[in-house]
């Protein structure tokens, strides 16, 4: 893989950071990688083998702190970064920037405060300094959410699991009445969400727990509702946001894990702990509880990490079926299950 130049500014990002000049140099965009066009890109791309997750520590002779990088691609050669130092007095430190792609080398040079942060990049770590005696080093890891590949209970109704697939679940039908083919499901029992979306056949009702896992495509040039959208709606017809919210910000309620347009997940900003990278499989784990007279809670899981605990819905309960959502982006979908639960 050719190495790529990231010059990172620590600054609160705007528009201002494309001319702008770091250390002497001023970065110019890829021209290879410049588009009119939304690009969906696949994972041997440079873009996604730079963007993701990174974990280190920066060193000093006081000790060590934990860092953790979010690299969020922006397309045209331009990243997110968002930053998180664990000291030792357990006061969290978040610091963005903006990173650039300049010739064959990785490396940046940044500011906090008067502090000068160096790097270089090489087989996914960058390592470096962040003042004149501290030692900087970040390596891009893969976190794979607890429950991925959970096969279904004893009793659980299986929606998708890339077999039968019209045993459980039914295509919406288009304008003209007739149903869409069914996408070509990949080996792993995956499928691309198909035209009009899914609804299971069943309609449901009662306490439930819902199992799905859903891959959300790279899309570094497009932004909010358009990275990757999607969404898992419930019997009663409330909605639990799909998309790529890994470093990228939209409305309230409308990003991943979110109960559309009303509720963020909880703790749910750039610097979030459970929105992996687009590409990377994720899940989410749903309880659905209904109790008489009231509207129906839920507590759901993202990728393992809790993000609503016993959260009221908007909608009433009622019997009806789940659906999931074709937004016009290739979100795909397996191992989906329901279980029926007594009690609460």
């Amino acid at each position: 893989m050719k190495h790529h130049l990231l010059i990172i500014t620590i600054a609160a990002f705007s528009a201002s950071w494309l001319a702008a000049e770091v250390g002497g140099v001023k970065p110019q965009p890829r021209a290879d990688l410049i588009t009119t066009k939304p690009l969906v890109y696949d994972a041997d791309s440079p873009d996604a083998k730079i963007q993701g997750l990174y974990e280190g520590t920066c060193k000093d002779a006081k000790g060590s702190h934990k860092l953790q990088a979010r690299v969020v691609a922006q397309g045209a050669g331009a990243y997110k970064v968002f930053i998180r130092q664990s000291p030792p007095d357990g006061k969290i430190v978040k610091v963005d920037g903006m990173a650039m792609t300049q010739g064959d080398k990785v490396s940046f040079k940044c500011l906090a405060g008067d502090v000068e942060w160096t790097g270089v990049y090489a087989d996914g770590a960058f390592t470096g300094s962040c003042c004149e005696s501290c030692k900087l080093q970040l390596k891009r890891v893969q976190r794979k959410p607890p429950t991925l590949g959970k096969k279904p209970p004893s009793g659980a109704i299986v929606l998708f699991s890339g077999k039968d697939l019209d045993a459980e679940m039914v295509k919406r039908k288009g304008k003209d009445g007739t149903e869409p083919p069914w996408n070509p499901v990949a080996e792993d029992g995956s499928m691309q969400i198909t035209k009009g979306g899914w609804n299971s056949k069943r309609q449901f009702d009662g306490n439930l727990n819902l199992h799905v896992e859903f891959q959300i495509p790279f899309m570094p040039t497009e932004h909010g509702q358009k990275r990757g959208n999607s969404g898992c709606y419930l019997p009663n017809g409330d909605e639990i946001q799909v998309l790529d919210s890994f470093g990228d910000t939209t409305y309230p309620g409308g990003g991943c894990g979110g109960l559309y347009r009303y509720k963020d997940p909880d703790a749910f900003d750039t610097f979030s702990l459970a929105s992996l990278p687009p590409l990377e499989w994720q899940t989410y784990d749903v309880e659905y509880r209904v109790s008489p007279g009231a509207k129906p809670r839920v507590t759901v899981y993202h990728n393992g990490i809790k993000i609503h605990d016993n959260a009221e819905l908007k909608k009433d309960a009622k019997p009806g079926p789940f659906h999931f959502q074709d937004h016009g982006n290739a979100v795909r979908y397996r191992n989906i299950w329901v279980l029926q639960v007594e009690g609460r």
